[in-house]
């Protein structure tokens, strides 16, 4: 997969969007046939998600400049840092989502600096909660989740996310099953 071929794809795909539902920016993204269970991608598509839906609220800012700006700073992201280094890549993705969207640089003075980093200890405090192992579709609508409450509290801007129910299992031998709230039955198992 050529990282920089499906990235523009997924921009694109934002830019006909008309939603202030970042979950549902993010199921229609992962349906990408090249979007992996798990990866890195994951890292941009969060973001993604929440730039085009907070635009579809604001509508103030050049769209594509921002997602295109957002996907370069998150494809620096490494992959697996979840376990690695203490910290996920969807969680850091609400960061760089919030720090694209105000403006902020590491220079930047007065509130929105804390803001950046309070918005990424949020939504990894909200996926630390659940535990492990890693899950990248959890862990990106949690970090969602979670930004789209810091959104409202900090900025005033409310996003409306949907309830997301996950259809992976049998792509994740590593799913935990009935602990994740995400999870669907199978009337099977009942």
């Amino acid at each position: 997969m050529d990282m920089d071929i499906l990235t523009g794809r997924l921009i694109e795909t934002c830019m006909g969007m008309d939603t202030d539902d970042p979950v549902k920016v993010f199921r229609i993204l992962v349906r990408d046939s090249e979007v992996p269970m798990h990866g890195g991608i994951h890292h941009i598509i969060v973001p993604l998600s929440l730039i085009t839906a907070y635009w579809n609220v604001v509508r103030d800012f050049d769209l594509r400049s921002y997602l295109t700006e957002a996907a370069d700073r998150a494809k620096e992201v490494p992959q697996t840092i979840c376990g690695y280094w203490g910290t996920c890549g969807s969680c850091v993705g609400t960061g760089i989502f919030l720090s694209v969207i105000t403006r902020t640089t590491p220079l930047s003075k007065g509130r929105r600096w804390g803001q950046c980093n309070t918005i990424t200890s949020r939504s990894l405090a909200a996926v630390g909660e659940m535990g492990g192992p890693r899950c990248c579709k959890r862990n990106a609508v949690t970090s969602i989740m979670a930004a789209c409450d810091y959104v409202k509290e900090a900025l005033g801007t409310e996003m409306h996310p949907s309830a997301f129910g996950c259809n992976r299992v049998d792509d994740n031998p590593d799913c935990i099953g009935v602990r994740c709230p995400y999870y669907i039955h199978n009337k099977k198992e009942q």
